[in-house]
């Protein structure tokens, strides 16, 4: 099924223009023929995520969607994960939306998202579909320099959440800062500018 990409940019609402506005390529799985999430459920995910990184500079727009094929629909093994390198695009962020996503470290625990380094060293997003609000946010964290877990509730990179507003740290921001100049000034991110209208 395809929709039309153009209404999904001039839907997910962004902030003032940014110094940088990163692309987001989305390859969804399928299940019973169907997206295993709808537009609503991914536009909330990069607003939660525009919300964190406009501040600092970056922002982020869906510019391609994909469907993912199979057998890419479910990640068991760290193989699972390998194996969507290929389908990366260039100059993109890609996030890959699957049906389950087990922990690779621990048998029987699932994932809600990760940030993966795949074949090659390139890394990108996998988002389980039962990922709730602002685990996108959390993962491009990690894609943006942070690979730590925070120890500190409520910082985005913690997984504790105490109903306090959710941060970022001064050492955090600056990496996301570096990371975001060093992706654009090496082409491994192109700045894909505001979303275009086309009537």
């Amino acid at each position: 099924m395809k929709r039309a990409v153009v209404v999904a940019l001039l839907l997910v609402a962004t902030p003032a223009r940014a110094e940088v506005t990163a692309g987001l390529s989305i390859s969804i799985a399928r299940e019973n023929g169907a997206p295993v999430v709808d537009d609503a459920w991914l536009e909330q995910q990069i607003v939660d995520a525009n919300h964190f990184f406009a501040p600092l500079g970056t922002t982020f727009r869906w510019t391609e969607e994909k469907e993912l094929a199979e057998p890419h629909g479910e990640m068991h093994t760290r193989a699972d994960r390998d194996a969507l390198t290929p389908l990366m695009a260039s100059g993109v962020v890609d996030v890959f939306v699957v049906r389950s996503l087990d922990d690779v470290d621990e048998p029987g625990r699932v994932r809600r998202g990760v940030c993966w380094t795949g074949l090659g060293g390139k890394r990108f997003v996998i988002l389980s579909r039962i990922a709730p609000a602002r685990v996108l946010a959390h993962e491009l964290g990690h894609f943006f320099g942070n690979p730590q877990h925070s120890a500190v509730p409520d910082n985005l990179m913690s997984y504790t959440r105490t109903g306090g507003e959710v941060f970022l740290d001064p050492s955090q921001i600056t990496k996301i800062k570096q990371f975001s100049a060093h992706f654009i000034a090496t082409g491994r991110l192109l700045d894909v500018g505001p979303p275009r209208r086309f009537w």
